[in-house]
């Protein structure tokens, strides 16, 4: 290991020898607008460590899905259980999927059920960028941001005129994507419709999938001052739930219900001072369906209705106030677990400090009140320094909690049965108390020549009473850890090099034991690379994109006596503009047709192609 990270750094000194190419254009990173501490800022000016995914970045990467694009970010991963509609739970430096804060548009979407998110269920085509923050967010968003967050900031209606975009595409195991957007701006009105459907037979048996959605955007702003803006949108999906490849399931099937609403007003009553309040549902129904050896249905509904108010003033350009309350109830309905509720009261504060226009500061705070846990405070320090435009400088100390889930409280003993004969089981645990941590990041940003960027960060995080869903005698249940230590590195390089040819490569160190034990966590790889080489011509209208990601050996079972194997996945993507309308485009996953687990006992597709056209009008 230390040979390679030797390796690693000697290959990185060389990738910083100064490239000049005359048609690079300058990294624009630094004018890309953010929302991490719930105003707007330039990503330059941000304390803390964060990586943005645009929406050229998403149709040129030619993603599946949200969770594909998400997984060749550095201390990103992806823990997949099939193909698509499977289950797909994201992990942030090493954090559970429920540890891992996820938002469209600040409006939080993690389900009380389970804590995870179908990032699945979210239209790519919708997206106008992703926000990805690395670290402890509980003193500014609470329970379940202990990892890090992702916000996914929706497409806003045309500024002016209207456009409509059309795309359809076919792929490997017959898989079939139609998708509508149209948006128009009307006066001080503007509204966005999107809508699609998706259809695949799947690469094993029972994996069959069908969805469908709509997304509605309103928005009105009478003057400058005043914005009101109404999302809301369904979705809808069926798929096979094929289990196990050792004891596979051929006629289970789960659907998905999901709905949303909210509604956000944005005021400026004078200048330097914003007044935001966003009122919000989510409504998600699952139902599993088992067919033998009798049929059942299993029903799990969940509600949760937040309320946010925010005001944030500037008062001079060294100093900037936000505070807000929060206010949530989550309901749960449950043929399974019963019907639970449990509300939450919060209040939050964040100092920004300017100095000298080098020191940038954050010092902030929230204290939550759980109607079935009592109250937490959640504590946050952040600052970067900037040495020059070059080189900049960002440490973070935090902490957090989260509470657990009601499927990690409720769930009732279910126990499997193969052929007869009796293969595992599940259960909650109504003894569980929340999670806290505490952690911290320190990292160096480095800018050349315009050309290159490259970023190393070091993070310790130090769980207590960790919640962690574990295998033992064939029976799932969680537990709490007494301690947990999660340590690691990230190492980021972006280069353009001549003829339009940019080099991304990232790379994750990590360590996640138990401390009592010292056994590793399970499924967290020690080792993850991700890399790609872009070429990009627009006077052509061509792009093509070649990547690569690295997945080290995980660790099945809390004794560590379970392996799941590393693997190394090769994809391509090109795409082709045909004069202002019409695009065509195409992408290869799996291009070595590897046989590989992302989690145990669960396949993975082998080689796939996908080929569409999008028109633009």
């Amino acid at each position: 290991m230390k040979n390679f990270i030797k390796r690693l750094f000697i290959f990185s000194v060389l990738l910083l020898v100064p490239t000049y190419n005359s048609q690079a254009e300058d990294i624009a990173l630094d004018r890309i607008v953010v929302t991490p501490s719930r105003i707007e800022e330039t990503s330059g000016n941000v304390s803390r460590k964060i990586n943005v995914i645009t929406s050229d970045d998403i149709e040129s990467a030619q993603a599946e899905d949200l969770p594909q694009a998400l997984d060749n970010i550095t201390s990103v991963d992806i823990n997949s259980y099939g193909g698509l509609g499977s289950t797909k739970n994201l992990s942030i430096r090493g954090s559970s999927a429920a540890q891992a804060l996820v938002m469209v548009d600040g409006r939080p979407i993690n389900n009380p059920r389970d804590g995870n998110v179908e990032l699945s269920n979210i239209p790519l085509d919708n997206i106008d960028r992703v926000e990805v923050m690395y670290g402890p967010a509980s003193s500014l968003y609470g329970s379940a941001a202990m990892g890090g967050t992702v916000n996914i900031i929706t497409k806003r209606p045309p500024v002016k005129g209207q456009k409509t975009e059309a795309y359809s595409a076919f792929g490997t195991y017959r898989t079939y994507t139609e998708r509508l957007n149209q948006g128009a701006r009307i006066g001080k009105f503007g509204y966005l419709i999107s809508g699609g459907y998706q259809n695949s037979e799947g690469f094993r048996a029972n994996s069959a999938f069908n969805a469908k959605d709509c997304n509605l955007k309103f928005e009105y702003g009478p003057n400058d001052n005043n914005n009101l803006s109404l999302n809301s949108g369904f979705y809808t999906s069926k798929v096979g739930t094929p289990y196990k490849i050792t004891t596979p399931d051929l006629d289970d099937k789960q659907k998905n219900l999901k709905k949303f609403f909210d509604f956000n007003w944005q005021f400026k009553p004078a200048e330097g001072i914003e007044i935001e309040t966003k009122i919000y549902e989510n409504d998600d129904r699952l139902e599993f369906i088992e067919n033998s050896p009798t049929y059942t249905k299993d029903i799990h509904a969940t509600k949760a209705r937040g309320l946010n108010t925010q005001y944030s003033q500037k008062f001079n350009n060294y100093y900037q106030l936000i505070c807000g309350f929060n206010y949530v109830t989550n309901l749960n309905d449950s043929t399974a677990s019963a019907k639970h509720k449990y509300i939450v009261r919060a209040g939050y504060i964040e100092n920004k400090f300017n100095f000298f226009e080098r020191l940038e500061m954050d010092i902030g705070g929230r204290f939550d009140d759980y109607s079935n846990f009592g109250s937490e405070f959640s504590p946050s320090f952040s600052l970067l320094y900037k040495f020059n435009e070059g080189l900049k400088l960002h440490g973070m100390l935090s902490r957090s909690f989260r509470a657990p889930t009601f499927n990690d409280l409720y769930w009732p003993r279910t126990d499997y049965y193969w052929n007869g004969f009796w293969v595992g089981a599940e259960e909650g645990n109504s003894n569980l108390r929340p999670e806290k941590g505490i952690a911290g990041e320190i990292g160096t940003e480095v800018k050349i020549n315009k050309y290159i960027l490259s970023n190393l960060t070091y993070y310790r995080s130090k769980y207590t009473d960790l919640i962690s869903w574990g295998e033992e005698a064939s029976v799932w249940r969680p537990t709490n850890i007494s301690s947990a230590l999660i340590e690691g590195i990230e190492f980021e390089n972006k280069i353009f090099l001549p003829f339009n040819i940019e080099l991304n490569m990232g790379y994750t160190f990590l360590k996640a034991k138990d401390i009592d034990t010292h056994e590793y966590l399970i499924y967290r790889p020690k080792n993850k690379v991700d890399c790609s080489l872009k070429y990009k011509n627009p006077k052509a209208g061509f792009t093509f994109e070649l990547k690569g990601q690295f997945v080290g050996t995980r660790y099945h079972d809390p004794e560590n006596t379970i392996k799941v194997k590393q693997y190394f996945l090769i994809g391509l993507n090109a795409s082709k503009k045909f004069g202002e309308n019409f695009t065509y485009t195409m992408s290869i996953d799996n291009l070595l047709n590897k046989k590989y687990q992302s989690v145990r006992d669960f396949s993975m597709p082998k080689f796939s192609i996908t080929s569409g056209i999008k028109a633009e009008f």
